[in-house]
């Protein structure tokens, strides 16, 4: 059975677009990266999905429920990270947790303290005293503390350092090994990358890209940088580089030929075999080039 799948879902604002026709699922035991520019639809979609707002039209269940007709079993197989996370300023981090987890009666004591010592986090500080990326950390406590069979998370690691993003990830991985199903949002390419298994571009509130993560990697642009040892064989290499079917964007500039390649790199080296060749750097293929090549163009929406 499949941890979230919508079917034709639409959220219509009025005259404004929300989200338009989204067919998407979440297997337990995945990660799916829900990416695309603030106001592409990703909120809203995970909205939709806890019953915090109802769709236009379609269907989206969870593990079976209709988020519409059984919100209250689906909200009980959920944890959720929102974007904006508010606690009363008043309380300490124990007091929240103790509110939030009150209709939750698996949650040990033992795992939150667990995990607010991963995450370099003082439960016995108010709220209101707490920085964002503090703040932030207790909302992780609260989604990862209960063990929830689907966990969802928009905008997860805002306002945590590098470090703490690592924490992050491996709190992800645990989850997923546990059998757990988590969807994340972020406008943060590289770390969906690194977590997620299927990544979902959202672009005008419509699915424009799912595919699995390592799929769209391989499809991908690699960018690269190659200085002649001597500079008069620079034309000669740019011109070499510019014959090859899988190169393109060929430029020269300072001595330094930047490219754009796809594929093997066997038929670059052995062109470049012919020159006294002083540095080729070719950078790691990623996400954003694998969705913004191929003239799809920046992502952006109203909401």
């Amino acid at each position: 059975m499949l941890a979230v799948d919508a079917r034709a879902l639409t959220k219509s604002y009025g005259s404004e677009r929300g989200i338009v026709d989204v067919d998407l699922t979440l297997a337990a035991g995945e990660v799916l990266g829900l990416v695309g520019a603030n106001g592409a639809g990703k909120t809203t979609f995970i909205r939709t999905l806890l019953d915090l707002i109802r769709p236009t039209s379609g269907s989206i269940s969870v593990f079976g429920h209709s988020s519409r007709r059984d919100s209250v079993a689906v909200r009980a197989m959920c944890t959720y990270l929102p974007g904006e996370f508010v606690l009363p300023p008043r309380l300490t981090g124990y007091q929240a947790i103790q509110r939030f987890t009150f209709a939750r009666r698996n949650v040990a004591r033992d795992s939150v303290d667990t995990l607010a010592d991963r995450l370099d986090l003082d439960l016995s500080r108010k709220v209101g005293d707490l920085s964002k990326g503090n703040r932030q950390k207790l909302g992780l406590v609260l989604a990862f503390a209960p063990k929830a069979p689907l966990v969802v998370l928009d905008e997860g690691t805002s306002g945590l350092d590098p470090l703490l993003q690592r924490t992050f990830a491996d709190l992800v991985a645990e989850a997923v090994h546990a059998g757990s199903a988590v969807l994340m949002s972020s406008h943060v390419m590289t770390e969906v990358e690194q977590i997620a298994d299927r990544v979902a571009l959202l672009k005008d509130g419509r699915v424009a890209v799912v595919d699995d993560v390592s799929r769209l990697l391989a499809g991908s642009r690699r960018r690269g940088h190659v200085r002649a040892a001597d500079g008069p064989d620079t034309p000669a290499i740019a011109a070499a580089l510019g014959r090859i079917t899988s190169v393109s964007e060929v430029q020269t500039d300072d001595g330094v030929i930047a490219f754009a390649c796809r594929g093997s790199v066997d038929p670059i080296l052995k062109a470049l075999a012919a020159f006294d060749v002083e540095s080729l750097e070719l950078a790691h293929a990623d996400l954003e080039d694998a969705f913004f090549s191929d003239g799809r163009g920046p992502v952006g929406g109203d909401r």
